[in-house]
């Protein structure tokens, strides 16, 4: 399990839903709450001020720390860093100089703010970082109103990642409800109440053979006690789309899904399904890497 968690924060009530989050979620770990001033805006710099136009941002982001830790009432201590940079590149590196298992980021998903840690930002930070990632959409209110750790859906097909992510969903989250779900993807798209008789109802019997057969084979390869997942659900059409409608419709509190990719070094790239769930959804989604689904013990 994650023994150091970043959240970046800034301004927004979704940063903050991302530092209640990570003390919800993780109560053993180290929270680091991290603000990077960044060196590419200048907005807040005035003519004629007293001190150097950094100086003054940085005093600011110190008071936006000071703001977001007191704002989250916990008897546990919250660790702060104070950072100067392009925001991913420095919560990225922060990450990988301090050893930091887990990030959390509040996000505005496709919203069109793109700074500091918000749409874009959080985009690149999921693309480039080598620990897992949750990304935080709502605001703290909204997500208050959840009991996390909740309903999880755990996205799967038969890739080593899926497997990470069922993984890490039952060993962080034991008391949680677990779904185990699976999109077929069709190569058309069809009204599959009106195809009985045709061809086209072969091609989708076949491909839910197989998808059913994803599941079941996910369920056998699972290495933890087969109980602790609660439920398997199957369901057709464009992958991202259908895991986001299909979370919130079954009102599931978040999703934990598997991220192919590499190495810092060759720049971590999500698969596409994936990036797509984390920028649409609008409950949390934790993308979760192979090689640290188990976190540090």
């Amino acid at each position: 399990m994650p023994a150091t968690v970043l959240v970046p924060i800034d301004r927004s009530s979704q940063s903050i839903a991302g530092l209640v989050y990570a003390l919800e979620s993780f109560p053993e770990a180290t929270i680091t709450a991290l603000h990077v001033v960044d060196v590419e805006h200048d907005a807040h710099s005035s003519v004629g001020a007293d001190e150097p136009p950094l100086d003054s941002r940085r005093r600011g982001g110190e008071r936006i720390l000071e703001r977001a830790t007191d704002r989250v009432a916990s008897d546990r201590e919250i660790r702060t860093a104070l950072e100067t940079g392009v925001p991913h590149r420095t919560i990225v590196q922060y990450a990988v100089d301090h050893d930091v298992d887990h990030i959390v980021l509040g996000s505005h998903g496709e919203s069109p703010i793109v700074r500091p840690f918000l749409g874009h930002v959080s985009e690149a930070v999921i693309r480039r970082a080598p620990v897992s990632t949750t990304i935080v959409p709502e605001s703290r209110a909204a997500l208050e109103e959840r009991t996390l750790p909740g309903r999880i859906m755990v996205p799967v097909d038969d890739s080593a990642p899926a497997r990470a992510a069922l993984s890490y969903a039952t060993r962080q989250f034991p008391s949680a409800e677990i779904t185990l779900f699976h999109c077929v993807s069709l190569p058309f798209e069809y009204d599959l109440d009106g195809i009985e008789g045709t061809y086209v109802a072969d091609i989708v019997d076949t491909l839910t053979e197989r998808g059913a057969a994803v599941l079941e084979s996910s369920v056998r390869a699972f290495e933890g006690d087969a109980s602790a997942i609660d439920s398997t659900e199957l369901a057709h059409g464009k992958p991202s789309r259908v895991i986001v409608d299909h979370a919130v419709d079954t009102d599931h509190d978040q999703i934990i899904m598997g991220s192919h990719g590499r190495s810092l070094p060759s720049r971590v790239l999500t698969g596409s399904v994936a990036e797509t769930v984390s920028r649409r959804s609008t409950i949390p989604v934790t993308l979760v890497r192979e090689d640290h689904s188990m976190g540090s013990s």
